[in-house]
């Protein structure tokens, strides 16, 4: 995903007078954003399957119930 030149330039407004060291930690910050956004989107993923499975194992226990009647 490309960034557009309005953030880009946001961006480096906001880390223009930074110290190099400063500006690493930005980076380490970044980073870690970055590695969290992630691991939700797979936690995300993860929970959509386990709810589809729920709720194949609920029909599948309603129609069961059902038969039994």
């Amino acid at each position: 995903m490309e960034v557009s030149k309005k953030y880009q330039e946001e961006i480096i407004n906001e880390i223009q007078d930074l110290s190099e060291e400063q500006i690493k930690y930005v980076m380490k910050i970044i980073k870690l954003i970055k590695e969290s956004i992630n691991r939700q989107k797979e936690y995300d993923f993860e929970m959509k399957s386990e709810f589809k499975e729920w709720d194949s194992l609920s029909d599948e226990a309603l129609i069961n119930f059902e038969s039994n009647l």
